[in-house]
């Protein structure tokens, strides 16, 4: 038994690299787009242009498009729509 805990003590040390003070730097808790959620109500689209998915859902992305600010449910969705934009139709508020 005590065979297994000292292996496990061995892991669990490796696996944070023998950093055990649990102190972070900024970098690593910085929030990757798909965490980032933003307000609604600065956006002027009501759906997803591309995925059609109503944006209080959830906004994960933005992006400006004719002087407006539109939300999209994923950097894929934004990605999809600022290559061809006149393809999406755009609902908005």
């Amino acid at each position: 038994m005590k065979a297994y805990i000292g292996l496990f003590l061995i892991t669990t040390l490796a696996a944070c690299g023998g950093n055990t003070s649990h102190e972070t730097s900024d970098s690593s808790m910085a929030a990757t787009p798909e965490e980032v959620q933003y307000d609604t109500s600065l956006v002027a689209n009501r759906r997803d242009p591309v995925c059609r998915m109503p944006i209080k859902a959830g906004i994960y992305d933005t992006a400006h498009y004719q002087g407006a600010v539109l939300g999209f449910c994923s950097s894929a969705c934004k990605d999809s729509f600022l290559l061809k934009p006149a393809a999406y139709t755009l609902v908005m508020k």
